[in-house]
């Protein structure tokens, strides 16, 4: 039977579902950690230690990226957890797990990325709540954001450099996060650089559902 742990660090909650049988290995979900979880269920009956720490509406950001550095030390060493993760970012959580292997790449196994932001400009949409909070966090405002260049797209070559396994699902008709200034520039840049991902394309599928119906691929990337 796994356990719960839920904990403060840093004045932030964390959640650490340690599995029956843990190998040591785990699953760091940036964001959402329990919607669509279909394959970290799987992977946690294979002894994967599924992790969460809530530093929601922080986008990535340098001060986020900070908090995940010591997060991960502490939580490494609290649950005897290899020195490196396998980090999944959905949605947003995409910029947390890009910024964080761009920086920290030393702590990344693999990632997977599922409809993932890769560029604030796209997404969140100007005028929300969400794009208030990036301009707070970056330090940013209309117009600012349009020179910002640190998306995650304007730091391809420098991720890729990195060498970190990477697979991408998304929605080609992704209405939220839109296909092709987000997963779609991170497909052609793997593509005119000769790059070889895992990529899973849903021809018709929007921004949700994410993951698959048949979570075999993503098992197969995490375990293999």
């Amino acid at each position: 039977m796994e356990k719960i742990f839920t904990f403060e660090f840093n004045g932030y909650e964390a959640t650490v579902i340690r599995p029956e049988n843990p190998n040591g290995k785990w699953i760091w979900k940036t964001e959402f950690l329990y919607a669509f979880d279909t394959a970290e269920r799987e992977l946690l009956k294979e002894g994967y230690t599924r992790v969460y720490y809530c530093i929601s509406d922080m986008y990535g950001s340098p001060r986020a990226i900070d908090l995940m550095h010591r997060f991960f030390d502490h939580v490494a060493e609290r649950f005897s957890l290899d020195k490196k993760c396998v980090l999944f970012g959905f949605s947003r959580g995409g910029l947390y797990a890009f910024n964080f292997a761009l920086s920290h790449p030393e702590c990344v196994d693999k990632i997977y990325l599922d409809a993932p932001v890769l560029d604030m400009r796209s997404w969140p949409p100007e005028g929300s709540e969400n794009r208030d909070q990036v301009y707070r966090e970056f330090g940013l405002d209309p117009d600012t954001i349009k020179t910002f260049s640190s998306h995650p797209v304007n730091r391809l070559p420098e991720f890729f450099s990195r060498g970190i396994p990477l697979l991408l699902v998304a929605g080609g008709a992704d209405e939220i996060v839109p296909f092709e200034e987000n997963s779609g520039i991170l497909i052609k840049y793997c593509m005119d650089n000769d790059i070889d991902i895992g990529c899973i394309i849903k021809p018709e599928c929007k921004h949700h559902p994410h993951s698959l119906d048949d979570v075999t691929p993503i098992l197969d990337f995490v375990m293999k």
